[in-house]
């Protein structure tokens, strides 16, 4: 008998069951962690309203779900199901406070603490790519919690999914850790690839890639500035990838050879992510790629180990910045918007590395002409990144460097870099307050 066949012989085969059989496996009481964004379980939470009526107190981690499923508002639901939701999209946003789903504010690199702070999870649900000759299954485009999740569940259900692609890293899964498949062929939650940016995007990149030496270390977030940025780093050198999310404009640079990951200093020679999430080509790109590298956020988005990149560029957006540094990326007042993800854990580790930098990127206006560039931010706005933590913050009119810098120097520097609309009015507010 073959070495392979011995191994295999020694593995449980899970067994495949029907999505009514699996819903069956809901106690009361539970606790169970659903994996996100492409590899969400499209078949548990499209038929999770019809568990059986007698179940209560089931509890459910999740984040950034595709769409405003059935379970996520269901009046009957309430009281005896609730979503402890991670980060939040347009989908679920305005459900928050309905009395099933609650967001649970949490860097990125400690979402797996907080899932396990109850005890270990009694099912974890996800989707796998269909079994290797070897005997395992991919996670996928996933691995910000769910391999962790995964290992520590009591049992484990997976949508085998032919559309997963099978990714490298530690996204490999034996047979023997799964108890049940589930089968679905479920189109992947797509994002397309916008490349719409107009004039004010691409100032703004610019600037930014005037910050980005050739073999610097990035991390790019999602939206018109980031695939403006894309586009702004086509003529650099041996750029790396170390991120939370890859995205389209990430398969762009690596495509262009603009990135190839040869001067980093940790996983040389490989993009490195927590999680994929973009269109049909992204997914079939990552498919058997050795270059794409997938690790848990709790390590992905480790400050520490973000740190030690060569010329690491953390770039991410806001919704609006205030005279002392406060970021705000999560809400427009009090209404929640996304999360912090790892906005956050990005932004500061890039600042231990030497010669790093942390950028937000923000227009000098939203869309009703107020200006991003406030005295003070909105009521009940979450700041996402403290004054102690900034440190560059970059609009279509210029460079500003708060880390470092005192408060009326932040100040001046900001209104330098606001709409010149509204730069008389911001600096009659900081004289009113005292500031200046």
């Amino acid at each position: 008998m073959s070495f392979i066949a011995v191994e295999r012989s020694m593995m449980k085969s899970p067994e495949v069951i029907s999505l009514d059989q699996a819903l069956d496996l809901f106690k009361t009481g539970q606790n169970v962690v659903t994996a996100m964004a492409a590899a969400e379980p499209q078949k548990l939470f499209s038929q999770l309203h019809q568990i059986d009526k007698s179940i209560e107190n089931l509890t459910f981690f999740s984040a950034n779900p595709s769409e405003a499923y059935p379970c996520f508002s269901q009046e009957d639901l309430m009281g005896r199901i609730s979503f402890q939701m991670m980060f939040l999209t347009h989908s679920v946003r305005k459900l928050i406070g309905n009395g099933l789903i609650d967001y649970v504010p949490q860097h990125l690199s400690r979402w797996i603490h907080y899932i396990t702070s109850r005890g270990r999870p009694d099912i974890f649900w996800g989707s796998c790519s269909l079994p290797d000759d070897r005997g395992f299954v991919s996670l996928g485009p996933n691995c910000c919690y769910e391999s962790e999740a995964l290992r520590q569940s009591r049992l484990v259900v997976l949508e085998m999914n032919p559309n997963i692609p099978c990714t490298f890293g530690a996204t490999h899964v034996p047979v023997s850790q799964v108890d049940y498949f589930v089968q679905s062929e479920k189109p992947l939650q797509s994002i397309p690839h916008n490349d719409h940016c107009d004039e004010i995007d691409e100032t703004i990149a610019s600037y930014i890639a005037e910050l980005v030496a050739d073999g610097s270390t990035i991390q790019l977030g999602i939206g018109s500035i980031p695939n403006a940025v894309g586009r702004a780093l086509a003529s650099k050198k041996h750029l790396g990838i170390h991120t939370e999310m890859i995205n389209n404009t990430m398969i762009d640079l690596v495509e262009q050879g603009v990135v190839d990951g040869s001067k980093k200093s940790i996983w040389p020679g490989k993009v490195v992510g927590a999680f994929a999430l973009g269109n049909e080509h992204l997914y079939k790109f990552l498919h058997n790629n050795p270059s794409f590298e997938f690790q848990p956020a709790s390590v992905v988005n480790d400050p520490v180990r973000i740190g030690r990149n060569h010329l690491m560029i953390s770039i991410n957006t806001a919704v609006e910045v205030d005279f002392s540094g406060q970021v705000c990326s999560e809400s427009v007042g009090h209404r929640e918007l996304s999360g912090i993800g790892g906005a956050a854990d990005t932004h500061i580790g890039a600042q231990r590395s030497s010669n790093g930098r942390g950028i937000i990127a923000v227009r000098s206006l939203a869309k009703n002409g107020a200006s991003k560039i406030v005295a003070e931010l909105k009521p009940g706005a979450k700041v996402s990144i403290g004054r102690n933590d900034v440190d560059t913050i970059i609009t279509e009119y210029g460079v500003c460097r708060l880390a470092d810098k005192s408060v009326s120097e932040r100040i001046l520097g900001l209104i330098g870099i606001a709409h010149p609309d509204h730069r008389d009015e911001l600096t009659d507010t900081a004289k009113r307050l005292g500031y200046l």
